[in-house]
């Protein structure tokens, strides 16, 4: 008996270990590559070309080096060639390659030949290289980048950089001849339709896209619902191969939604190609079941309830890397997002990359992603066909995230685009109809009624007029256009924490356009921009989302003003993610309830002339008390918004040790008047 029992375990082992030889194999790409800065073909009559360049492994940019340059930086071609072995085994297999990203357009080749090329700098995109392999030899694939301006692909410019490279990372994918098909726009190729959720019951339509070098003889489909612990809680199995597409219905009562960042629960979708009984392939995707819309008077709902968006914005730029991030960099771009108590990201002005929708699903923020429609327009069909393909690979790529509610199709573009934003807008509904689209704008037009919302990039203060501004504009556009989706994309203004004045209020709201673009950008006008943008933005529920512009200063070559050539220094937090802004601690006081938060502002303003300064911290506590060497100078309570202020506070020349207590814990600072 016991002989037997031993048989039966060794015989399900070996079954098992079966099994996961015959799914697919997804290996990483991204060691080993040899990079020049030119275009060429990898490849001699005789052969490989000998490699001569840079060793380097991906994500790699070839701008990590000139992309804060007072010249520029380069735009142009760059080469990367790897040599891979095809094992025999290979033989009876398809094999895929997949670029998660490359910028700006990307021609692969293999073994000297032209496999496919793909436009657009941020989405992914996957070939089938079979055909061109030498199976049980050695191989060459070549990648030529191209990061120049082009009138055929978007974006035509921005206030950002458009850098070159393989900065994502790239896999290998082999399968059996019949498969999930990884190369459908780039997509896993598993599509799960919340056709309709609600706590009592979720009710689901699973698309599989398949794809198969032969035939789909013996093969069917079976797809399995996991709750959080791996139990299967609703599967169903598909025999019926249509159009490369296997279809089925899963149900489920009482599902546990996601709901946000209280609590972001995940199911796992896993879909099983078999053939003649025996798994293929298989693909799983992890999903959250929510139900979500947008009042016009009270704003953004999720699961029934009422959620005030509280978001930031993020450029994929980071310190000394420019754009080739990894997970460690996302995960600390995450921490911060935590910290300061955002619920609510812009993932502006391009798709980023998956992880960041990964780490949404699973931290529960609500996510607005958008396509690079930014900078102009070029009447063309070239140019409408790239923005319509890389609107289809963004929405197919990242269907199933549930912390993506908007996708965005353009933002301040200035030109004639109402045909193009209407056919993007149908293809988007056509494509996912459980999404809302919204566009974000900086001036009046009929293309702003196009989209189910629309949201405004605002700079009161910043940029022309007053910050009070800001209050009078949402009431009158809402009152103007009641039916309208109504949000702020963009909102704040520069500071740098080289920049200091005392004090910073109303009275200093002159020639706002020239000192915004000029060297001195002190941070109290920030901070005074942000404390009084939110007040206008959190007393109005009709707001249906506000997003802080940015949560990070960001390279920008068309900047030359602040502290820093190539910066655009609107960030909450500086490009090296090393500094947090003083109006990062009014965002955390007021949104991070979590946490304790006791920030006393201007401490950098170490050095100075005025011996009268106003006095701001920003606190969850109740109140604070103020000391200067000793002496209590008062004891405020805390406002609506966390903030004590005392103004007009005279210093003692030489140094003033100013402290700040609180029943939470103090903060404190030395100011020297000179």
């Amino acid at each position: 008996m016991k002989r037997l029992l031993q048989a039966v375990a060794l015989s399900a082992i070996l079954c098992s270990l079966s099994s996961i030889v015959s799914a697919r194999e997804v290996t990483s790409m991204n060691k080993g590559w040899d990079f020049t800065p030119t275009r060429s073909t990898g490849m001699m009559r005789w052969g490989p070309a000998r490699q001569s360049g840079e060793k380097v492994d991906l994500p790699h940019t070839w701008n990590a080096a000139d992309f804060m340059n007072d010249g520029g930086y380069r735009r142009g071609y760059g080469t990367y060639t790897k040599q891979f072995d095809i094992p025999e085994s290979y033989r009876d297999k398809r094999v895929f390659v997949k670029f998660e990203a490359a910028g700006s357009m990307a021609t692969v080749l293999v073994n000297g030949k032209i496999v496919g090329e793909h436009k657009g700098p941020y989405n992914t995109f996957t070939f089938d290289i079979t055909k061109y392999l030498n199976i049980g030899a050695s191989n060459t694939i070549t990648v030529i980048c191209n990061n120049e301006p082009q009138f055929d692909i978007a974006p035509q410019g921005g206030d950002f950089n458009l850098y070159g490279g393989l900065y994502r990372d790239t896999w290998m994918i082999v399968t059996e001849s019949a498969c999930i098909s990884p190369v459908y726009y780039g997509s896993s190729g598993v599509f799960v339709h919340q056709n309709l959720v609600n706590e009592k019951r979720a009710e689901l339509g699973i698309d599989v896209r398949l794809s198969t070098s032969t035939d789909y003889d013996g093969c069917e489909v079976y797809v399995a619902l996991e709750d959080a612990s791996g139990k299967v809680v609703a599967d169903k199995k598909s025999t019926l191969i249509n159009n490369d597409i296997a279809s089925c219905l899963l149900g489920l009562d009482n599902p546990h939604l996601w709901n946000g960042k209280d609590d972001p629960y995940l199911y796992k979708v896993v879909a099983v190609l078999k053939k003649d009984g025996k798994e293929i392939d298989r693909v799983e995707e992890q999903v959250g079941l929510r139900y979500f819309w947008v009042d016009k008077n009270n704003g953004f709902f999720l699961n029934g309830k009422h959620l005030k968006l509280q978001g930031v914005c993020r450029h994929q730029d980071w310190g000394d890397l420019a754009v080739a991030l990894k997970e460690e960099n996302h995960l600390a771009d995450y921490d911060m997002f935590d910290e300061i108590g955002a619920n609510a990201l812009r993932l502006a002005h391009y798709p980023q990359a998956k992880f960041m929708f990964q780490e949404a699903d699973r931290r529960g923020y609500i996510v607005w992603e958008e396509i690079p429609f930014v900078g102009s327009y070029v009447s063309t069909e070239d140019f409408d066909g790239n923005l319509i393909l890389q609107l289809k690979e963004m929405i197919l790529q990242n269907y199933n995230h549930p912390s993506i509610c908007f996708w965005g199709l353009f933002n301040e573009i200035h030109d004639k685009i109402d045909p193009i934003v209407s056919e993007m807008n149908t293809i988007s509904h056509e494509l996912d109809p459980g999404r809302l689209t919204v566009a974000a704008t900086d001036q009046e037009g009929s293309f702003l009624h196009i989209t189910d919302g629309i949201a405004w990039n605002k700079y009161y203060g910043w940029y022309y007029d007053t910050v009070s501004d800001l209050a009078k504009f949402l009431d009158t556009w809402h009152s103007t256009y009641p039916d309208a989706m109504i949000g702020i994309s963009e909102y704040g203004g520069g500071g740098s924490k080289l920049h200091h004045v005392a004090k910073y209020g109303p009275e200093d709201e002159t020639n706002v356009r020239e000192t915004s673009r000029a060297r001195f950008h002190p941070e109290e006008k920030q901070t005074y921009l942000h404390i009084n943008d939110w007040k206008a933005i959190a007393e109005r529920d009709f707001v249906w989302g506000s997003f802080v512009w940015n949560m990070f200063d960001f390279a920008s070559s068309m900047r030359q003003e602040g502290d820093t050539n190539n910066q655009n220094d609107k960030g909450l937090v500086t490009r090296d993610r090393k500094t947090r802004k003083d109006a990062f601690y009014f965002y955390k006081a007021n949104w991070n309830k979590k946490e304790n938060t006791v920030h006393l502002c201007s401490k950098e303003y170490t050095e100075r002339e005025e011996d009268t300064t106003d006095v701001i911290v920003f606190t969850s506590a109740p109140s604070a008390k103020l000391y200067i060497n000793g002496k209590l100078v008062g004891n405020a309570k805390t406002d609506a918004y966390a903030t004590v202020r005392w103004d007009n506070v005279r210093l003692a020349k030489g140094e003033n040790r100013v402290v700040v207590k609180t029943a939470l814990g103090e903060d404190s600072a030395t100011w020297v008047v000179k």
